[in-house]
């Protein structure tokens, strides 16, 4: 029976005819174009006829086309070779997979599209419409997919299913875009499909590959799995694509040589997990690279695309995605925009509860040993309780201090830490478990600033002294009328446990000040000030004797 359109088709698809399409499916998947069936014993031409060709009359055209001198009894295990378009056959369907963005159906004969959703079926004669950002994943009933990108447009021209065969024709018709064919592994056998753009037709057995029509009459073949044969509209030629290389069709030239395709990149230093979304990430350097293509799904097979972008630099913002593990697969593309092979990864993202904003103590700050730790954080709504780090290496492989239930937004820690530097961070605790720690901030144990020793004044200079402080430290010293400082009168720097200054020209009450500065820079804080009494000097008054005595005559 000749099936004329797509509504003929739904209206006669039963359940029993799609039970027999799901078990033909379910046989191996081999080349379309010649069945080549093995004889069993006892077999001959007209029950071959019966069982598997669209009538009876074929039996002598495969008796001419194989040779085959007695059509009664056939040698058990000899091939014969039958044509395709003579074996009985069944329209097939195909699935909506998945589906990220949006998708219009055009059914056969039909004008207007209507919205694609997940789970509707596909059939020869419709075509198939993905809007900008979006990408649609068509299911095959043998697992294999094809993956539909952005702003195109295919159409289902032939999916037949050769009953009694393990057999299918697949014609899709790529009028715009890009599309990718992905074959199940646990298979073992590839599908088999041949695929129109506007100016070429590739043709394959058992590959996987990628297919684009682009604006200006360019076709572009890439084979990651396989062999392609490749035939331009302008020409007869046909080459032959071996795995790891593309090719491109323009229209009015001639199809370009194989084109070697980019090796895999380098992905090893991928977040993991990633701690903030949208999820931000570097490549290596272009170089030989015109940019990437990255791709995230839930599962390794890439059937629930959830991201599929190409971006010209090798800084990649990636989509907001909720926490959970997903699977990364990511391609550069060269000057020409030919896509390589693929660096597959795992990944895990853990943004939320998003981590808190750290207080105290700041950044680089310095706490005296004598004084406790004072953490601080900002308050976390929905939050149950926090997570408190403390080490003194800054990738917290030793922790120093591990609180995993605090209730509050602080903590005071009396635990002794000698002087040098810590780290620490915090985590948010949700219903769902820990978020992503902060980014760590530093801060320091210090030693108090050393006192100063009565100073010695002498009619021109005083001497400060102190006790000398550890290897490598230098010291600040300042001197003041005002104990806030604002007016300096020495501000001094020295290595030595000692400043040695003019003395005032006035005498009276001063302040002064000490602080160490450890080898690596970091100035501690001043020391509480000091005040000095300086001795008025009044030898200016011997100056005077004389004329006093002359007074006194």
């Amino acid at each position: 029976m000749q099936i004329k359109n797509s509504k003929q088709i739904r209206a006669k698809i039963n359940c029993f005819t799609l039970s027999i399409a799901l078990f033909f499916y379910s046989l191996s998947i081999v080349q379309a174009e010649d069945w080549i069936y093995k004889v069993r014993k006892g077999d001959n031409l007209w029950n071959l006829a019966v069982d598997h060709l669209i009538d009876t009359s074929y039996a002598e055209r495969v008796q001419k086309l194989n040779a085959i001198t007695d059509p009664w009894h056939l040698l058990s295990g000899s091939n014969i070779r039958i044509p395709s378009q003579w074996v009985r056959h069944y329209p097939a369907i195909v699935r909506v997979q998945n589906l990220q963005g949006n998708a219009q159906i055009v059914d056969d004969g039909a004008k207007q599209p209507h919205q694609l959703k997940v789970g509707d079926m596909v059939m020869p004669g419709d075509t198939v419409i993905t809007d900008e950002g979006s990408t649609l994943v068509l299911d095959f009933l043998d697992d294999s997919t094809i993956m539909l990108g952005e702003n195109s447009r295919l159409k289902i021209d032939k999916l037949m299913i050769l009953e009694n065969t393990g057999m299918s024709e697949s014609q899709l018709n790529l009028l715009k875009g890009r599309l990718e064919t992905q074959v199940a592994p646990s298979k073992g056998t590839a599908r088999q499909f041949q695929i129109k753009t506007p100016v070429a037709v590739t043709s394959v057995r058992g590959t996987d590959y990628r297919v684009s029509a682009e604006k200006g009459d360019l076709s572009k073949t890439e084979v990651v799995g396989g062999k392609v044969a490749v035939k331009g509209n302008s020409s007869d030629k046909k080459i032959m694509l071996p795995v790891g290389f593309g090719t491109i069709a323009e229209k009015g030239k001639a199809l370009l040589p194989p084109i070697k395709l980019l090796p895999a990149p380098d992905i090893s230093e991928i977040p993991k997990p990633f701690v903030q979304v949208p999820i931000r990430f570097s490549l290596p350097a272009l170089k030989n690279r015109h940019g990437y293509r990255v791709q995230i799904a839930k599962t390794e097979f890439f059937k629930d695309i959830l991201f599929n972008k190409k971006i010209y630099s090798s800084t990649i913002k990636g989509p907001d995605l909720a926490d959970g593990d997903y699977h990364i697969r990511i391609r550069g593309f060269d000057a020409r925009e030919l896509e390589g092979y693929s660096a597959q990864d795992k990944i895990t993202i853990n943004a939320k509860p998003e981590s808190p904003f750290l207080v105290l103590p700041k950044q680089g700050e310095g706490i005296l040993l004598e004084d406790p730790v004072v953490f601080n954080w900002s308050r976390q709504k929905d939050v149950s309780h926090y997570h408190l780090q403390v080490s003194n290496r800054q990738d917290f492989s030793e922790l120093l201090f591990d609180a995993e239930k605090i209730d509050a937004n602080e903590l005071a820690m009396t635990k002794t830490m000698a002087k040098g530097k810590y780290f620490w961070r915090i985590a948010a605790i949700d219903q769902d478990g820990d978020g992503p720690f902060s980014d760590a901030q530093m801060f320091r144990r210090i030693m108090p600033a050393p006192e100063l020793e009565a100073p010695e004044i002498t009619d021109n200079m005083l001497t400060f002294r102190f006790r000398n402080g550890l290897p490598g430290q230098t010291y600040h010293f300042q001197m003041a009328e005002e104990e806030r400082f604002n007016k300096l009168l020495a501000d001094e720097r020295n290595d030595k446990p000692e400043f040695i200054i003019p003395r005032p020209s006035q005498g009276g009450e001063y302040f002064i000040r000490i602080r160490t500065i450890d080898a690596d820079g970091f100035a501690g804080p001043f020391a509480v000030p000091q005040s000095i009494d300086v001795p008025y000097d009044f030898s200016w008054l011997l100056t005077l004797l004389p004329l006093l005595v002359l007074i006194a005559l």
